[in-house]
């Protein structure tokens, strides 16, 4: 079966005080600056509503986790059950401060068209 994945730009991932602060249209999340550490090493990490940080005075429940993908070039973020992806290249720029941000894409399952005749010819 073809899975076609389709991506559509959402938001942005930037360095706020060494913390990774992603923004998504509607929400705000980051990953902790001992986190980012770990990621760029290859580590999964968590990632935390920013207004939960705030409010449980630094003692958040995890919202989603970030990791490098297998082939290195993208990093991917699950947050409350949605899939979104940034380059790696953009994050590690927004991180070292030659980028102002990296680009974040949510990831979406390309429907197939309505004319696509059932497999193997079964009908329903």
């Amino acid at each position: 079966m073809l899975q076609t994945k389709t991506f559509e730009h959402i938001g942005a991932a930037r360095t706020y005080g060494g913390t990774l602060r992603i923004d998504i249209k509607t929400m705000q999340a980051v990953i902790s600056r001992s986190d980012v550490a770990r990621l760029l090493e290859h580590w999964p990490v968590d990632i935390f509503d920013i207004s939960d940080v705030m409010r449980t005075a630094g003692t958040p429940a995890s919202i989603g986790r970030a990791w490098i993908t297998r082939s290195g070039k993208a990093v991917m973020y699950t947050i409350n059950g949605s899939r979104y992806v940034s380059p790696l290249a953009q994050v590690k720029g927004a991180v070292s401060g030659e980028r102002k941000y990296a680009n974040v894409s949510i990831m979406k399952d390309a429907g197939l068209p309505a004319h696509t005749s059932s497999p193997a010819g079964v009908l329903a």
